[in-house]
């Protein structure tokens, strides 16, 4: 098991993860990573127009290793 670090960017905010989360494998925390990003565009994307989310993946040296972001743009015509 190998410990994992998931740092959250979105369009007003940041938040470093200093404590991470163990993982069998690089692949089980990704998938992990994608998790995240689903789960807080869930939960932020209602009412807004415009809402880029970030996750970076970071080892256990604290290295970033994978990075995921989703940017949701709607409008009325």
């Amino acid at each position: 098991m190998e410990r994992y670090y998931f740092d959250l960017y979105n369009s007003e905010h940041c938040q470093v993860d200093d404590q991470g989360q163990l993982f069998a494998s690089r692949e089980r925390a990704r998938l992990e990573a994608l998790r995240i990003l689903q789960d807080i565009a869930i939960d932020e994307a209602p009412g807004v127009e415009r809402l880029k989310i970030t996750v970076k993946l970071r080892n256990a040296e604290k290295v970033q290793i994978f990075e995921a972001s989703l940017t949701l743009d709607s409008a009325w015509n």
